[in-house]
């Protein structure tokens, strides 16, 4: 009796696999390949995971927008600041005559004529007016249009030119500051030259804005169509 139980405890045993026969164990709930086996699920991109993606790259590529808009916000600050605050009150000091800075041209006569309507006050805060606004107000105009430059054009002539063009707006306007009040101290003397610099401050600041407005509408417009791209498809 025993030996016959013996027998069928043997037949109810798992077989283990030997070495060398080719088999592995069973793991539980497996199947064998290519037998009942469940079809392999691919991701499928939704589109709002793709809008998603698309805010995660645009916060990571952020920061240089976030320095265009805070350079562009201190340059027109700066801008009302030196031509639509101080510059005319210095109106009040001079008998109500307009500064040199806010003409496109003028001659001798009219320093001459300003320098009467000035006392020593006067020529001592449009000297301060050059040395503070008239200076940061030129430096944040050659940092704003060379992070365009920066930010929209790629690497050759454009960006290099942009630079230069911001750095020689800033050199004609500081140094205009000085040739204004060297002609107002010698009388109206030297106001063709510094006319000249005024004049050309003024060209350059028009065409500066201008190419900066252009530089910016088109990189916004190669963002929108970037991002737009992978929704279309």
């Amino acid at each position: 009796m025993s030996h016959k139980n013996s027998k069928h405890s043997q037949k109810k045993s798992p077989r283990t696999p030997r070495p060398g026969d080719g088999r592995s164990p069973r793991v539980a709930g497996q199947t064998e390949p290519g037998v009942g086996a469940a079809p392999v699920k691919r991701p499928k991109v939704s589109v709002g995971q793709a809008r998603q993606d698309l805010q995660a790259s645009g916060q990571q590529q952020g920061s240089p927008g976030m320095l265009i808009i805070a350079l562009l916000g201190a340059t027109l600050f700066m801008f009302f600041y030196l031509h639509i605050l101080a510059l005319p009150q210095m109106s009040a000091l001079s008998g109500g005559l307009p500064m040199p800075d806010h003409r496109f041209s003028y001659g001798a006569a009219d320093l001459a004529e300003l320098d009467a309507a000035m006392d020593a006050d006067a020529h001592g805060q449009l000297n301060w007016v050059h040395k503070t606004a008239g200076v940061i107000f030129p430096l944040f105009v050659f940092a704003c249009v060379s992070a365009v430059a920066a930010w929209s054009l790629p690497r050759g002539f454009g960006r290099w030119a942009s630079y230069a063009a911001g750095g020689i707006f800033a050199a004609v306007d500081v140094v205009e500051n000085m040739l204004i009040e060297r002609a107002l101290d010698a009388g109206g003397e030297g106001a063709e030259l510094a006319s000249a610099f005024t004049s050309a401050r003024w060209v350059l600041l028009v065409v500066l804005t201008l190419w900066v407005v252009l530089l910016i509408a088109g990189q916004v417009r190669r963002l929108l169509m970037a991002r737009k791209a992978p929704l279309v498809q």
